[in-house]
């Protein structure tokens, strides 16, 4: 999956999911930015899996864009943390 607008999707689907899902976002950065390391421990974990257990490509992509989708919720809120 190289093609940007694919890519640029499917992190838009997974920002809005997000964002359905769970519409309120946290006040403080500390909590915000764990949203993002919450997500990217599910990357790893998703790697770990494919590298060691069975493979899952579908499941790293949906992971890395949904680290991506919550980069982007975390700058869009960013200026309202306080």
């Amino acid at each position: 999956m190289n093609d940007y607008d694919a890519i640029f999707t499917l992190v838009f689907n997974e920002l809005h999911k997000a964002e359905m899902k769970h519409a309120g976002w946290p006040e403080d950065l500390i909590h915000a930015a764990a949203i993002i390391g919450e997500e990217s421990g599910e990357l790893t974990q998703a790697c770990l899996d494919d590298t060691y257990d069975k493979r899952c490509p579908d499941r790293i992509r949906r992971e890395a864009a949904q680290v991506a989708a919550m980069g982007i919720r975390f700058l869009i809120n960013m200026e309202d943390i306080t």
